[in-house]
């Protein structure tokens, strides 16, 4: 027991030494390169729980003071207790607090921090968030916009890679988000298949189809679960691959 209690306390210091690592270059590259060297002396955590937890305490160390955003049911979190100020965002549901753009903007306006940190999930995957930070003199901590659509839209890199000649899993990835056109490229690719949340990840908006009976109460569900955690609902469709080796 005392070997695991040891391993998992080494484990802990090391992910606090890459994310403080981490941290540090994504400021000074943001700052230096996209915001003309401006200096980040408070940074908006746009985010709860253990992550919120983790880029506060690295922003600490760096001398950062932090400012907190909660909802209704996180208004006790130890997140909101560890920063130097918290802001009220709204009620419990993501898509009215922590997935509110304008309400982040907002708390970096009010509380006069120059950098927002989204943290993971929420809005880091938004390139439309990043470019918004932009426009209103806020350093977003993350990559640029371009590098979040490219990568984190689901269907834009499939687009990408398909361009490029690497090959992918067979599916529908287009503009047309009709269930009448989605049931029908599931017909074309052959079941089993794959509905995915265009955004996003962490499994969420991630349905395994078996049989054209199952597809619509599954594309309803996967598309509810999508625009609850990412405020979009856009699917694509892919060849489930049941044997991948």
């Amino acid at each position: 027991m005392a070997a695991i209690a040891k391993d998992q306390k080494l484990r802990s210091i090391l992910k606090n030494v890459y994310m403080c690592k981490h941290l540090t270059k994504t400021l000074r590259f943001n700052s230096s390169f996209e915001n003309g060297g401006k200096s980040i002396d408070k940074l908006v955590v746009a985010n709860r729980g253990e992550i919120a937890c983790r880029v506060m305490n690295t922003a600490r160390k760096l001398g950062i003071r932090t400012v907190a955003v909660f909802s209704d049911v996180d208004r006790n979190a130890k997140h909101v207790k560890m920063a130097d100020e918290a802001y009220h965002i709204g009620p419990a549901p993501a898509r009215d607090s922590y997935l509110s753009m304008d309400k982040i903007i907002d708390v970096a306006k009010r509380s006069n921090a120059q950098a927002i940190h989204p943290g993971y999930g929420f809005l880091s995957e938004r390139p439309e968030f990043a470019e918004l930070c932009l426009q209103q003199n806020v350093i977003f901590v993350g990559p640029p916009s371009s590098a979040i659509r490219d990568m984190g839209i689901k269907s834009t890199s499939k687009k990408i890679m398909s361009d490029a000649g690497v090959p992918i899993i067979e599916g529908y990835h287009g503009e047309d988000q009709s269930d009448e056109r989605l049931r029908s490229e599931a017909e074309r690719i052959g079941y089993p298949v794959m509905l995915k949340a265009v955004r996003g990840g962490g499994g969420k908006g991630m349905r395994t189809v078996w049989k054209a009976e199952e597809f619509d109460e599954a594309l309803e569900s996967a598309r509810r679960e999508s625009m609850k955690s990412f405020n979009d609902d856009n699917m694509l469709v892919e060849k489930f691959v049941e044997s991948p080796r």
